[in-house]
């Protein structure tokens, strides 16, 4: 169940912590489109899983909205964590049970999904804390990215990486960080 408390808890838990909250909420929302879009996928999400039938149509139209000016598709079956950035929120697509913890960084046309496989279970990518996701990283099928790893640009990563790790390369090659 998500309740408005949470929402509003995990809203704040995106803005900047320094400064009078109301300065910072309004600075954020009119000038960082990634705090927009983590804004209309909680406020869509909260909607979306309403009892109500005109609140669950309000939250796909937060979702429409979300396609078709950031070009994001982001799950509301996704569990997002606390202190997500997405430096440069264009083209994202987030599948249905991926999980990402705290303090994740995603740039620009970063895909995390299932494998797609006919007549297999969908299963989907967990991302653990503090992980950065450069531009263009596909991460597909249940795998999971350790803390603090790393995954490079345009990489294809369809094993699991260990934490404290860099996977970089068409498929992914795993390279310690030390």
């Amino acid at each position: 169940m998500i309740t408005l408390k949470k929402t509003l808890t995990d809203i704040k838990n995106d803005l900047p912590s320094n400064g009078a909250f109301f300065k910072i909420f309004l600075k954020n929302y009119f000038y960082s489109p990634a705090f927009r879009v983590l804004l209309n996928h909680r406020i869509g999400k909260y909607f979306y899983f309403s009892s109500f039938f005109l609140f669950r149509q309000i939250g796909l139209y937060y979702k429409v909205k979300l396609i078709t000016r950031r070009n994001c598709d982001i799950s509301y079956k996704s569990q997002i964590g606390a202190h997500v950035n997405f430096p440069h929120p264009l083209g994202i697509v987030i599948g249905d049970g991926v999980v990402i913890k705290d303090n994740v960084k995603i740039w620009q046309q970063v895909t995390l999904g299932s494998h797609g496989r006919n007549a297999e279970t969908l299963s989907y990518p967990v991302i653990e804390t503090n992980v950065k996701i450069f531009t263009g990283a596909k991460i597909i099928g249940n795998v999971s990215i350790g803390a603090n790893a790393v995954i490079g640009a345009n990489a294809v990563v369809n094993i699991s990486v260990p934490a404290d790790s860099v996977a970089v390369g068409i498929p992914c090659k795993i390279i310690n960080k030390k």
